[in-house]
This record gives structure tokens, sequence and C-alpha cells, in this order.
């Protein structure tokens, strides 16, 4: 009876699986290392409760061994989470579908994920390089496509790539259908197994001679590639990556397909985005002003900062590190980096304590505004 009762709710299980859709993804941010740590992606959730949000990419093999076997129990250090269940990603990196497989079955079965994204777009010598995975994927897509056979097992998987690959920027072309043939090729294999969405930065990555910075500016960006996978395999769902940083690009780039991806932008300025919910998915904004939102995340840190250290470890810094641009392009925003600066080594102050002194530095014109509105105050000039 009872082994009949686990093959019942195994099945159940895989059923689960099967029907589970990935949640829309009109508007998303990109999985960035050091940026989209679960610290910004509650600040992010505070400011849109609509978007989809990824995780900093986690290396299965930091989680699972060769054999399959959890190496850190259920990886708490890098996958807990607060955030919305339904709406938030993990995206992982890796090469061996037996691992990136039992990886995907620890995150979901301890961890709630929405899905699982698998990494074929880094450039990174480390990562496509030495770690060959990555960009340096798409150039396997038989490989790709046994990977995401073993995870989707577990999870909706999705899969986040580059219009291409070469090795070195000798090798770049500007050959739209040539490099269209080769992605095309790539998405048609891995949707066999079961994904349905892609997430295509526009540019080919470069495996070697430039860094990743370098790899988001020097290749072309070619917008167009990505719209016409999207006409030509008007069964999957395409979301754009690449040079969208605004509103505007979002509704302009991920016109016609199922959306737009940013990157470093929503993090640099995130209260530019507040308004995505009522401008991108026709919903009320979450949130009414920045001092509604600092009081809330400060709020967070109080909680965070109590329950996430331990041993030597605070986690002071990284609670602090989101809010840093809040204020990005208006007035006080020097003021209040710094006043974070000083502050936070106080020991009187909790991280809560260090946001909200610091929000004295700014103008109330600036802390009361409403997402969207601009607010113009006469000119002061700060100190350097």
């Amino acid at each position: 009876m009872r082994n009949v009762l686990l093959m019942a709710a195994a099945l159940r299980s895989a059923a689960a699986v099967a029907h589970r859709a990935l949640p829309v993804e009109r508007f998303s941010v990109a999985p960035m290392m050091d940026y989209t740590d679960r610290h910004f992606r509650h600040l992010f959730r505070l400011l849109s409760r609509e978007s989809v949000l990824y995780t900093e990419m986690v290396t299965a093999n930091t989680l699972i061994d060769d054999q399959g076997a959890p190496r850190h129990g259920t990886g708490d250090r890098w996958l807990a989470h607060d955030d919305a269940e339904d709406k938030t990603i993990l995206q992982l990196g890796g090469s061996s579908p037996q691992v990136l497989g039992a990886a995907t079955e620890l995150a979901m079965a301890h961890h709630s994920y929405a899905g699982v994204n698998l990494n074929c777009g880094c450039p990174s010598e480390r990562v496509a390089g030495a770690g060959c995975f990555g960009a340096a994927l798409m150039r396997d897509p038989d490989q790709v496509a046994s990977c995401v056979k073993a995870m989707n097992r577990h999870a909706p998987i999705s899969v986040k790539c580059r219009i291409g690959v070469v090795d070195s920027v000798r090798d770049l072309s500007d050959d739209e259908d040539e490099l269209y043939a080769s992605l095309a090729r790539f998405v048609d294999t891995v949707s066999r197994e079961g994904v349905s969405r892609f997430i295509v930065h526009a540019r080919v990555a470069v495996l070697s001679g430039l860094s990743p910075d370098a790899n988001r500016k020097v290749p072309q960006i070619m917008p167009g590639i990505v719209q016409r996978l999207a006409r030509e395999f008007d069964t999957l769902e395409i979301v754009t990556n690449g040079e969208v940083a605004s509103v505007e690009d979002v509704v302009e780039r991920g016109s016609g397909l199922e959306g737009a991806m940013v990157g470093r932008d929503a993090c640099r300025r995130p209260w530019h985005y507040a308004t995505i919910d009522e401008d991108v998915f026709g919903a009320k904004n979450p949130i009414a002003s920045r001092r509604a939102l600092l009081d809330a995340y400060s709020h967070y840190c109080d909680r965070a900062e109590v329950e996430l250290a331990h041993d030597a470890y605070s986690p002071r810094r990284a609670v602090l590190k989101p809010a840093l641009s809040l204020f990005h392009g208006d007035a006080g925003a020097g003021a209040f980096k710094r006043a974070i600066d000083a502050l936070h080594k106080d020991a009187s102050l909790s991280a809560g304590g260090v946001l909200r002194a610091a929000a004295e530095h700014v103008p109330g014109a600036v802390l009361d505004a409403a997402p969207g509105e601009r607010v113009v105050l006469p000119r002061v000039r700060e100190a350097a």
C-alpha cells in the first residue's frame, strides 16, 4: 500500500509540473551576479508586484556533486528567499543533465520558485571558457536539450541565450541571415524538449578577449533577429534583452514578443521602474512614494539584519546596497549615499535606522513624489 501511495504522489507531482506555466513575462529583471540577490529582489518587489525577477546565477555544481547528491543539504545559503514564489525564477548554470536535473529538483522541493532558467548566455571566460557552460552551450544544442529534458521533470524551464557565439572579436559578423539560421537551429532543437520560453540577448557572445562588460557593448545589437525569431517560432514565447534601459524601451522593444528584460539599469535607477505595473501590465502601482518605499524596505532591513546574521557575518552592507541608487538623478542623491556611508558602521542604528537617517538628507518633495512624477527644485550645488 505504501508503495502505491508513493507512486500516486509521484504521478500527481509529475502532472503538476506538466501543467504548471511560467509567469507572464512582459517585463523582467535579468539575472545579474552581485546585483539581483534576495535583498534587491525584495526592494524591487515593493515597486512592482507584476515583474518577473531572476536570481543571480547559481552554479549547479555548487549544489550537487557529480553523482547527483546534494553537497550542502537543502542549499539554503544559495537558494533561500522570501520572494513571491509565483514570479521569481531561479537561474542555474551548468552543462551536466544529471547535475542540473538534481539541482532543479532540490530547489523546487525546498524553495519553491516559479520556474528555473538555464544560462546559455553568459560569455565570461570563467563560465564559458573554463566552466564550459553559459554561452559556450549554444554550440551544442543537443547537450542543452539533454539538460532541459532532465530539468523539466521538476519545474517549468526557460533558456536565456545570445543570438550567437564566436571565439573572438575577429569572428564577429553582421550577416543577420547566417546568425539567424544558427540561432533558429538552437531554438528548434532545445524547444523540442519542452522549453517554450527563450530570453534572447540580441548580441553575439564573444568567448575570449572581451570582459563581460565589453560583451554588453562591443558586439552589435541586433534586435531584428529576436523579432524574426518570434515571428517564425510563433508558438514559442520570446523575450528580448540587451539595451532595454527604460519603461519606454520595454513597451517598444517588447511589442510583438512575450516581453522585454532589463539589466543593470534596473539596479542603477530602480525608482524609474516604479510605474511598470501600470504602464506595462495595466495594474495599480503598489507603492505611493519613495518615502513609503523606504519605510517598507527599512522594516525589511531591520528584520533581515537580525535573521540572516550568523557567526561573524553581518548582512548590513548587503541589505543597504540595493537602496543606494533609489534617488539616482534626483536632488539629494549624493547626500543620501554619503549619509549611508557615514552611518553604516554606527552600532547604535539598525540597518533600517541607517536608511531612515539618510533619508533626512533628501528634500521632502522628492521623497513624496508619486511614481513617474518629475520633481524640479531650485538648483543647489552639492558638495563634491
